[in-house]
Parts: C-alpha cells; structure tokens; sequence
C-alpha cells in the first residue's frame, strides 16, 4: 500500500492506538511501577502515547512513546 498522507498516516495511527491497547502487558514487563494514566493524542503530525507511570517509591514520571513513519521510498 502506498502511503498518501503522512501527517499523520492512517498507519501511524492505528498503531499508535494499538501501542496504547498494549499498556496492561507493558505494566506486565516493568521490573516495578505500575501505569497510572495514557494520553493518547492521534492528531498530530506525528502521533504518540503519553504514560505517566508511579515507581515503587511513588515518584512520577512520564514516558513518551512516538510514531514516525518514514516516506515509503526511504525503506530499504
């Protein structure tokens, strides 16, 4: 399938979406910590999924995951 639009791309969104769906086996894999929040936000040039996540001494932080996808001819 050849990408039309890139900002952001249908591509780009689904997976964030499903990168977000993805949060209880995420929390599964942290050595400690537990996901408290998710901020998705679809609409910008290129999506991303915000955690705030609580440690085990319960200080918060905030992990920003975002999706860029490169232009179809650039892939090798």
């Amino acid at each position: 399938m050849k990408t039309k639009y890139y900002n952001p791309s249908s591509l780009e969104v689904n997976f964030a979406k499903a990168f977000q769906d993805l949060a209880p086996q995420l929390e599964d894999k942290l050595a400690s910590g537990k996901v408290i929040n998710i901020t998705p936000v679809h609409d910008a040039d290129n999506p991303m999924v915000i955690y705030k996540l609580k440690d085990e001494e319960g200080d918060l932080h905030e992990v920003v995951v975002q999706i860029i996808q490169r232009p179809d001819n650039l892939v090798n």
